[in-house]
């Protein structure tokens, strides 16, 4: 389920999801659809080109172990930022396929003010 739909109403006016990936735009034009057709809904968060990974290095997130394939990919990593862009909260795991659930996510949301 969508994480944007299971904000509770007092949280939906003033958070913002959004997605980085080191993608080109026309990369990222192909792969929504896709996504869709598989999930079977709207991506319902804005997703930002990240081609060249310069903000993925900047955070330092950048997976080595990708380094000199066709598509290098970042270490997986969200991020709760408050309104004075504060990192609150982050998960990084090196390990692509263990995520924060949804509800951990809107747990941290809940933490901010």
């Amino acid at each position: 389920m969508e994480l944007q739909s299971l904000l509770p109403d007092e949280r939906k006016q003033d958070t913002v999801i959004v997605g980085v990936a080191p993608d080109t735009l026309e990369d990222l034009g192909k792969m929504i659809p896709k996504v869709e057709a598989e999930t079977g809904g709207k991506i319902a968060i804005t997703l930002l080109s990240d081609d060249g990974h310069k903000v993925i290095d900047r955070y330092g997130l950048f997976n080595e172990k990708t380094a000199g394939r066709t598509r290098q990919l970042p270490h997986p990593t969200t991020y709760v930022i408050d309104k004075t862009q504060s990192v609150r909260w982050k998960f990084t795991e090196v390990n692509f396929r263990i995520r924060p659930t949804n509800e951990v996510i809107l747990a941290e949301i809940g933490k901010l003010p």
